[in-house]
């Protein structure tokens, strides 16, 4: 008789409970939620273009995020990315950073949380939390 690892096997129920709930960004939400959000990237980007700004890629943000953390993109268990406008930030230029990608994904049982400057790339914010807290 095969003895089952009661700690493994729960933890990987969670997990498969949390990307059943989570699953992708848009799981879970409803379809009006999905469009607003939706409208309100591309209000945002048509805002940053009007003014000049190239902002990088959704994709270009998921690989900034992995890269920094050394997660292989491709064996992401989740991902969440929003585009917003901020003014928290401020590089030492002075200069604000207006538009920021937030970046959240899991992998390996931890969850990664990044803000990332959507017209540089760079990493304004990082944090990783364990799942098993």
């Amino acid at each position: 008789m095969k003895k089952i690892n009661l700690k493994n096997t729960l933890m990987g129920l969670g997990m498969l409970v949390a990307g059943v709930v989570i699953g992708n960004e848009s799981f879970g939400m409803t379809p009006q939620e999905q469009k607003a959000k939706e409208i309100e990237t591309r209000l945002i980007q048509n805002q940053a273009r009007n003014t000049g700004v190239n902002l990088i890629s959704e994709l270009e943000a998921k690989k900034v995020a992995t890269e920094v953390a050394g997660v292989n993109i491709n064996e992401v268990q989740y991902f969440k990315v929003k585009l917003e406008q901020e003014d928290d930030y401020r590089v030492q230029t002075g200069k604000p950073v207006q538009y920021v990608y937030e970046v959240e994904f899991l992998h390996g049982g931890f969850e990664y949380e990044f803000d990332i400057d959507a017209e540089t790339k760079q990493v304004l914010k990082s944090e990783v939390d364990s799942w098993a807290d």
